[in-house]
């Protein structure tokens, strides 16, 4: 009997356990939660003069941007309202030049996912002078 045990513990050794692998209903750690939003909130709309080209936002604390990055403004139902470059950032306050469509005060800006950035882009009208 005990020369038995050295094979079967060999044999357990090369065969291995047969672990379950992810299925393939299981989400990815990866992937955003169902219900979690896509576009994420970095301030909202400040007012600008009627003619004005540039918009004032106030940044979330804590939110992280740079010169340079596309946001897109939108209303209350979540509808786009204005495609932004973010061009200055003093403290808590970011301007940013229109690039499409127009922002309201008190709209939201949020960094797009590429499905927003697209939907905006055929939704919005070009903005005067560009």
């Amino acid at each position: 009997m005990n020369s038995l045990r050295p094979v079967c513990l060999l044999l357990a050794l090369l065969t291995g356990c047969a672990a379950p692998g992810p299925s393939a209903s299981e989400a990815s750690p990866f992937e955003l939660p169902a219900g979690a939003p896509r576009n994420i909130r970095v301030g909202f709309v400040e007012s600008a003069p009627p003619d004005s080209r540039q918009f004032p936002f106030a940044l979330i604390p804590g939110t992280i941007v740079r010169e340079g990055y596309t946001v897109v403004s939108r209303d209350q139902n979540l509808r786009p309202t204005a495609i932004m470059t973010i061009t200055q950032i003093q403290g808590h306050i970011a301007l940013a030049n229109l690039v499409r469509g127009r922002p309201r005060p008190k709209d939201e800006v949020v960094l797009p996912s590429a499905e927003l950035t697209k939907a905006a882009e055929t939704v919005l009208p070009a903005s005067p002078g560009s």
